[in-house]
């Protein structure tokens, strides 16, 4: 009896002790199943979209500098694609560790090559690195590098154009103030801005084509204003109104050549160069840019016809008269002054024909010389302008000593005021 109920015992122990140890091994198994299937989640997560790209960026943060470059001349090879982390992870591994790579050339190999695996491969993610490399980096062949993939991958709108238009207008500064600036890199800073096409771009490409840049540049320069979006006549009126003096002319004698211009749009910009050129600054240089300008512009508003300059060019024709008397201005001058009041068709304009008609009779009846081409000038256009309001005046140039033809010019004029 005592015996069987040992053996009871016994039995039943055992049995506890397999149960307990089926129960640990269990417990074990689900959490190593757990911690397997957490570790399949996180190596899930942790998986890159392309497998080929993952292992060329484990090899490329584990290799040397030489390793890296043929890391990235390998991926470049493959026709996949598809690498644009990889190349910016090597714009970014140079830029982490500038101090010490800015003078390697392996090192500035890899990045120029990284550099332009971006732009090629249009990879947008990688703009404000290469932005950061460009300003960074003052290695000619790595911001030549840079700023082509900018070119490629920014739109017109983007901040970063801004950006690059400043860094041409710095070294346009630099260029007028006689100080030494990288010819190759505002060479392909400018192509790039041509290729993105911003119309923000414009008045510092204007400028570059016309500061005496190498003929390439200012070439090149040229033809991207050719490709920017926006409004044209707005971009030109820009220039004339708070560009550079010597930008002025310029932009003045561009926008006339302009085909897609309407002939509105150019006299609204001739008359901006007008108003410009009307100006009065007191450096000597300055100042005459200015009144070039102001030719310029009475010239094609002329040919313009241009009628809503007419108050302006009372006050440049006014203007030129003192500077002739000065020996400022030629006798061509004033000539095309008077012109252009005949151009404008407004009685203001006849009105101030007509007074300074009665100025030449004064002088002729004290017997002062008065240019006989002046005479006819005035008189001509006074019959163009067909007002009335010169009848007296050009009835009283018949009773002058003036030439033969001074007088015909009158007795026409006259004749057509009669009919």
């Amino acid at each position: 009896m005592k015996k069987s109920i040992v053996i009871s015992l016994v039995f039943f122990l055992m049995l506890s002790l397999m149960n307990v140890s089926a129960q640990q091994t269990d417990g074990q198994s689900q959490s190593d199943s757990r911690q397997t299937q957490d570790q399949s989640e996180v190596q899930e997560q942790d998986e890159p979209d392309n497998k080929m790209l993952f292992a060329y960026q484990k090899n490329f943060a584990r290799g040397s500098l030489a390793t890296k470059v043929q890391v990235l001349q390998d991926a470049a090879s493959k026709e996949e694609g598809g690498m644009g982390k990889l190349y910016l992870q090597a714009i970014r591994f140079y830029l982490d560790n500038f101090s010490t790579l800015r003078e390697d050339p392996t090192a500035i190999e890899l990045v120029k090559f990284a550099a332009r695996l971006a732009g090629d491969t249009t990879y947008t993610a990688s703009t404000q690195a290469l932005w950061k490399l460009f300003r960074q980096s003052n290695e000619v062949g790595i911001k030549v590098a840079t700023v082509q993939s900018l070119g490629r991958l920014l739109d017109p709108d983007e901040e970063l154009v801004n950006s690059i238009v400043n860094y041409l207008e710095v070294q346009n500064n630099k260029f007028r103030q006689g100080e030494d600036v990288e010819s190759q890199v505002i060479a392909e800073t400018i192509a790039a801005l041509s290729r993105i096409g911003s119309n923000a771009a414009f008045s510092e490409l204007f400028a570059a084509a016309h500061l005496g840049y190498p003929q390439h540049i200012e070439a090149k320069a040229l033809d991207a204003l050719e490709n920017l979006e926006g409004d044209t006549s707005q971009m030109v009126l820009q220039v004339i109104e708070n560009g550079f003096s010597q930008e002025k002319l310029p932009a003045l004698n561009w926008a006339m050549e302009q085909e897609a211009l309407s002939d509105e749009e150019k006299g609204e910009i001739a008359h901006k160069a007008l108003s410009e050129g009307l100006t009065q600054v007191s450096d000597q240089e300055k100042q005459e840019r200015l009144r070039e300008l102001r030719y310029e512009a009475v010239r094609q508003l002329t040919e313009l016809e241009w009628s809503e300059a007419s108050s302006l060019v009372i006050d440049h024709f006014d203007r030129t008269n003192v500077e002739v008397d000065r020996g400022i201005a030629s006798k061509s001058n004033i000539l095309e002054a008077i012109a252009c009041l005949g151009a404008m068709g407004t009685s203001e304009a006849a009105v101030r024909l007509s007074l300074y008609l009665e100025v030449l009779n004064t002088y002729k009846e004290n017997e002062q010389k008065v240019d006989e081409q002046v005479a006819l000038a005035v008189i001509k256009n006074l019959g163009i302008l067909g007002y009335e309001v010169a009848f007296d005046h050009l009835l009283y140039t018949m009773y002058l000593d003036y030439p033969r033809s001074v007088k015909q010019a009158a007795r026409e004029v006259l004749s057509e005021f009669k009919e």
